[in-house]
C-alpha cells in the first residue's frame, strides 16, 4: 500500500512538472503570443493580441503592446504583467494574485466595464498611467488597491484598500498636485488614513472619515494657503463635493500661516484650530465645537482687525468668548463672555485708545442693527481707555477725545427695556463738542439699580459756562416717574439744532434753569403729568429772519432777561419779553396739533411776528403813512390757543 501511494505521488508531481515545463517551453517560444491569446480569448468575454510575452514561472506573465477588443471598443495598454493564483478559476472567473498596468492611458470606466469587470483580481495596480473619469482626470498615476469591486456601471474607482499617488489631479479648472492618498473606500463609512496634495502652493494633509452626512475632517492641516483677494476659498469645497468628497464636518482642523478670502472676510497671515464643527449647522446649533485662532488681520468692508487673537466655545444656543483680543483703529479691544441668539453677557470689556475718525456716522446705526434683537445686555466690567470719535459725514458734526468709561455690574438691555438698567457707570472726557457746543473735562456719574436710574452729577464745562445736571429715573414701576434739575449758563444760540427748528437764527448765549418731573410709562402718562419750570435769560443775542416770500430782511439786538416755561399737568405755558420783543405760547401735550408759540418784536420801521413752531415769518415796513399803527404789546392771552399756527399769524 505504502509503495503504492508513494509511486502516485511521483506521478502527480511528474505531470504537474512536465505542464509546467511544457508551459515554460511554450512561453519562451514564437509562439508565446498565439497561446496566450488563444488561452484569454477561450476564458474571457473580449479577444487580445499582443506582440511580446514574457513569462516567468510559475505564475507571472508579462505582456506588451496589449491591444484588448470587446463590444467595438479598442483599450491600447503598453505593458501588462499578470501574476496567475494558484487557483485560476474562482468565483467562475480567471483569478489574478494581480495586475499591474504601466504607461498607459486609461478611460477609467472604460477599463471597469471591458477589462477588469470579467476577470477575479486580488490586487490591481497601475503605474505611471494617465487616467481620465467623466469628472476629473489625473496624470503621472501610481495606484495599487487591494480586493477591487465594481458594484454600479458608472463607478469610477473600484471599492477597496487604495493607495494613491499622482503627479496631478485635474477638473473644472482646479489641480491638486503632488497628490497622495492611503485609503479604505467602500460603499459607506470609507476612511482616508492618510492623504496630502498641494493646492495653490499650499500643502494639504490629513486623515477624514466618511459617514452617512458626508465627510469629516480628522486632524487635518492646510499650511501657507496664500490666495489673492479676486479669489475664494470655497473654490476647493465645490472641487472635493465634485470628487464626490462632500465635507460637512471638521473633527480637527489646523491652519497655518494662510492668506485667504472665506465668505465676506479676508484673513491674513491666519492660524487657526478649529474642532468639532459641523458645516451644515449654523453657528447656533455646535455641540461642542471649539475654535481657537491669531492673525495678521481679518478684515471685510466695514471692519478691519490687526492682529487678532480668540479663543471660542461653541454649544447650541450659545457661544463663549473665551478670549479675544485685537488691534482695532489704532487702539486695542479686548472682550469675554457669552453671546446667543438674544442675549450677551460679558464679563469683561475693555476699550483702549480706539481712534473712529471716519465713517461713524455709520457705525451707529449698525451698532443699532446689531443690539436691536437683543432681550439682554449686560457687562461686568467695562473699561474705556483715552478713545476718541469724530463724525463729519452729516451735520451736526460732533466729536469727543480722551474719552474715558468705567463701568461695573452694568445692564443696558433687559427684554422691553433699553439704557443704564443697573449698575455703576463714570464717564469723563478731555474735549467733547457737538456743532459750536464745545466743553473741556466733562464729567457724567450716573448709577442703576433695579431699573431706577440716579444721574448722580453731571457736570460739563463749556467755553463760556458750564452745564450741571441731576436726575433720577424709576423705571422699574409701571408709571416710571423722573425728575431731572439742570442749570446751564454760556449755551451758544448759534446752534444746528436750532437753527433746524426756528424760522430765524439766532447769536449769543443763553443761560437756563430746569426743573421737570413727570411720569414716562407711556405717552398718555407724560402727557398728564409733565410738570415744573424752565427759566431762560438770553444774553448778547443777534435775531436775523427772512419773510416768508423771501423779500424782506429783519435783523435786531435782542433783550430778553426772562423767559419762562411753567408745565402743570402736561399744559405748558411760555411768556417773555420786554418793550419791544415778546414771546408767547401755550401747549398741551395731550394735543399737540394745536401748539402755538408766537414772536413779535419791533424797532424802527420795521416789524416781525414769527409763528416759530411753524417755521413762517411775516415782516412789515412801519413807517409809510398808509401803513397802520403799530399793534399794542403782545401778552399770552391775546393768542388763540387752539387755532393753527397759520391763523394766529
Amino acid at each position: 500500500m505504502k509503495k503504492a501511494l508513494l509511486l502516485l505521488s511521483i506521478l502527480l508531481v511528474s505531470i504537474a512538472t512536465l505542464s509546467i515545463l511544457t508551459l515554460y517551453i511554450v512561453m519562451q517560444s514564437q509562439y508565446a503570443p498565439k497561446a496566450v491569446n488563444l488561452l484569454i480569448s477561450k476564458l474571457t468575454p473580449y479577444s487580445i493580441t499582443t506582440s511580446g510575452v514574457q513569462y516567468t514561472a510559475p505564475f507571472q506573465l508579462k505582456l506588451s503592446d496589449v491591444e484588448i477588443q470587446s463590444s467595438e471598443r479598442v483599450i491600447m495598454l503598453p505593458a501588462v504583467t499578470l501574476w496567475l493564483s494558484q487557483i485560476p478559476w474562482q468565483q467562475n472567473k480567471l483569478s489574478f494574485d494581480s495586475i499591474l498596468i504601466e504607461g498607459a492611458t486609461i478611460n477609467l470606466e472604460a477599463m471597469h466595464a471591458e477589462l477588469i469587470g470579467s476577470v477575479y483580481v486580488h490586487q490591481l495596480a497601475l503605474k505611471h498611467v494617465d487616467i481620465s473619469a467623466p469628472k476629473w482626470s489625473a496624470r503621472g498615476v501610481n495606484l495599487q488597491i487591494e480586493q477591487p469591486r465594481w458594484v454600479t456601471s458608472n463607478q469610477s474607482l473600484p471599492y477597496g484598500d487604495i493607495q494613491l499617488s499622482a503627479e496631478q489631479l485635474y477638473m473644472q479648472g482646479e489641480a491638486l498636485n503632488n497628490l497622495l492618498i492611503d485609503m479604505r473606500y467602500q460603499e459607506e463609512n470609507s476612511t482616508i488614513f492618510g492623504g496630502s496634495f498641494n493646492w495653490r502652493g499650499a500643502v494639504f494633509s490629513g486623515q477624514a472619515e466618511q459617514y452617512s452626512q458626508g465627510w469629516s475632517l480628522v486632524n487635518v492641516t492646510i499650511d501657507k494657503l496664500s490666495l489673492p483677494e479676486s479669489e475664494q476659498v470655497e473654490q476647493l469645497v465645490t472641487t472635493l463635493n465634485n470628487l464626490s468628497l462632500p465635507i460637512n464636518h471638521i473633527n480637527s482642523l489646523d491652519i497655518l500661516s494662510s492668506s485667504f478670502n472665506y465668505g465676506h472676510w479676508r484673513f491674513e497671515q491666519l492660524d487657526a484650530s478649529l474642532e468639532n464643527l459641523s458645516l451644515d449647522d449654523s453657528l447656533w446649533q455646535h455641540q461642542s465645537g471649539y475654535v481657537s485662532f491669531d492673525a495678521e488681520s481679518i478684515s471685510n468692508q466695514q471692519v478691519q482687525l490687526f492682529s487678532p487673537r480668540a479663543r471660542l466655545a461653541l454649544a447650541p444656543q450659545q457661544v463663549t468668548i473665551e478670549e479675544f483680543d485685537a488691534d482695532f483703529r489704532q487702539g486695542r479691544v479686548q472682550l469675554q463672555g457669552t453671546v446667543s441668539p438674544k442675549q450677551v453677557a460679558l464679563k469683561q470689556l475693555k476699550i483702549v485708545g480706539v481712534k473712529w475718525l471716519e465713517q461713524t456716522e455709520q457705525a451707529i446705526p449698525a451698532f443699532t442693527e446689531m443690539v436691536i434683537n437683543l432681550s439682554k445686555l449686560t457687562i461686568e466690567t467695562l473699561n474705556v481707555e483715552n478713545s476718541q470719535f469724530i463724525q463729519v459725514e452729516k451735520r451736526p458734526y460732533w466729536q469727543v477725545s480722551g474719552l474715558n468709561v468705567t463701568g461695573s455690574q452694568l445692564t443696558f438691555i433687559d427684554e422691553n427695556k433699553a439704557g443704564l438698567l443697573s449698575g455703576d457707570l463714570e464717564i469723563s472726557a478731555n474735549a467733547a463738542s457737538i456743532d459750536k457746543l464745545i466743553a473741556t473735562q466733562a464729567h457724567v456719574k450716573a448709577h442703576a439699580e433695579n431699573n431706577r436710574v440716579t444721574l448722580e452729577r453731571a457736570f460739563i464745562p463749556l467755553e463760556q459756562g458750564y452745564i450741571e445736571a441731576s436726575g433720577v429715573w424709576d423705571r422699574g414701576s409701571v408709571s416710571a416717574p423722573w425728575s431731572l434739575s439742570v442749570h446751564a449758563d454760556g449755551l451758544p444760540l448759534d446752534h444746528y439744532l436750532l437753527k433746524q427748528r426756528m424760522p430765524f437764527s439766532l447769536s449769543g448765549l443763553a443761560e437756563a434753569e430746569v426743573e421737570l418731573k413727570g411720569l414716562s410709562g407711556d405717552y398718555s402718562m407724560l402727557s398728564h403729568s409733565l410738570s415744573g419750570h424752565i427759566l431762560t435769560q438770553l444774553h448778547q443775542t443777534q435775531l436775523d429772519a427772512v419773510s416768508l416770500d423771501g423779500e424782506k430782511n429783519y435783523q435786531q439786538t435782542l433783550d430778553l432777561s426772562e423767559i419762562t416755561l411753567h408745565a402743570d399737568r402736561g399744559r405748558m405755558v411760555i411768556a417773555g419779553g420786554n418793550d419791544n420783543t415778546q414771546i408767547a405760547g401755550e401747549v398741551d401735550l395731550t394735543k399737540p396739533e394745536f401748539a402755538t408759540l408766537l414772536l413779535k418784536a419791533e424797532q424802527k420801521c420795521q416789524e416781525l411776528w414769527s409763528d416759530v413752531l411753524g417755521k413762517a415769518n411775516v415782516i412789515k415796513q412801519t413807517c409809510s403813512d398808509k401803513e397802520p399803527p403799530l399793534p399794542k404789546a403782545v401778552d399770552s392771552h391775546d393768542f388763540d390757543l387752539e387755532a393753527e399756527p397759520s391763523t394766529a399769524l
